[in-house]
């Protein structure tokens, strides 16, 4: 009897054990997020198609994901104002959020870092026939320097404090890329600036279609941005990368950063990276700037603090995060 008793309760130990598990697994199925909403760039850049890439294979894995129309600083406020779930940046904007800096009001201290997709490059395109082949001599040219809010148009704003310039001295438009491109292919503008990835697909089609030239950062200026904003790292636009583009071009990149509120859980933010780290083939299939992405890449967020949820899936990936 006793025997048998002892057997009864290992047998018991084992069904309560199975139960455990397969309630636990059936938990952790169902820790995703319902649904997402991930507040993008404007259309025509390259944020867009990466983020709505990315809501694709969320959406695969059983969270209706859509990715919406953004922009770099109003992503931020809006991610903070609880009005989306989820919403990309530059490394530059946090910096800039935290200590309450036009155009923020007051300091943005509850956004949160999920991941670093890929780095933006700051192009400043003129085209041949002004003649202009320095930011100084773009005074009085008609410029799309990108909506207010857009973390293109407050890193144009840097560039032309740092050749001692403002938005004043230029004719400034306020549209799109795809505006910006149709408007310079009809001679209604001369030139462009871009917060991007490169190559970028509209401008690219805009080389083509006209004469064009990317400005070169002179690495003084490019010092200053840096001390207006430690978010800038000075760097190159590879000659080729655009059409008629035969020579390197010196500029400043930042990164682009996924963000969401402080408030989010931790079970959501794990499962937003662990599922981006399990699909790290199909998220560098979405861009060309995406190819080289890694999880140790992803894990560099600089500039704001990591969601704990986000810094559990890398510690769980094996890599290994600075403390903050």
């Amino acid at each position: 009897m006793k025997a048998s008793t002892n057997k009864n309760r290992l047998s018991l130990v084992k069904w309560i054990g199975t139960v455990a598990l397969t309630v636990g697994l059936g938990s952790m199925a169902q820790a995703a997020p319902k649904e997402l909403s991930i507040l993008s760039g404007s259309p025509g850049g390259t944020w867009y198609p990466i983020t709505a890439g990315i809501a694709e294979i969320f959406t695969k894995e059983g969270t209706r994901t859509n990715a919406e129309v953004g922009a770099g600083l109003a992503n931020v406020a809006r991610i903070s104002a609880g009005q989306a779930q989820l919403g990309v940046t530059t490394s530059t904007v946090p910096p800039v959020a935290q200590k309450g800096e036009a155009p923020f009001k007051q300091p943005v201290t509850n956004i949160r870092g999920l991941a670093v997709l890929f780095p933006s490059y700051q192009h400043v395109g003129v085209t041949k026939a002004s003649g202009v082949t320095t930011v100084e001599g773009m005074k009085g040219l008609r410029v799309n320097c990108m909506a207010i809010g857009n973390s293109t148009e407050a890193a144009f704003a840097d560039r032309l404090k740092a050749a001692g310039m403002t938005e004043d001295d230029l004719d400034c438009a306020r549209g799109s890329h795809t505006f910006a491109s149709n408007a310079i292919k009809d001679g209604n503008l001369d030139g462009f600036t871009l917060l991007s990835g490169f190559p970028n697909g509209t401008f690219t089609e805009l080389f083509h279609a006209k004469d064009m030239r990317l400005l070169p950062l002179p690495e003084a200026e490019a010092k200053k941005m840096a001390e207006m904003n430690p978010g800038y790292a000075y760097t190159t636009i590879p000659a080729g990368s655009y059409p008629g583009q035969d020579q390197d071009i010196p500029t400043v990149r930042s990164d682009l950063v996924m963000i969401a509120n402080a408030d989010m859980s931790d079970d959501d933010a794990y499962w937003i990276v662990k599922t981006m780290l399990d699909h790290m083939a199909d998220l560098r299939k979405i861009h060309a700037v995406m190819r080289p992405l890694t999880a140790e890449y992803m894990a560099s967020i600089k500039g704001l603090p990591i969601h704990p949820g986000a810094l559990r899936a890398y510690k769980e990936a094996g890599i290994e995060i600075p403390a903050q």
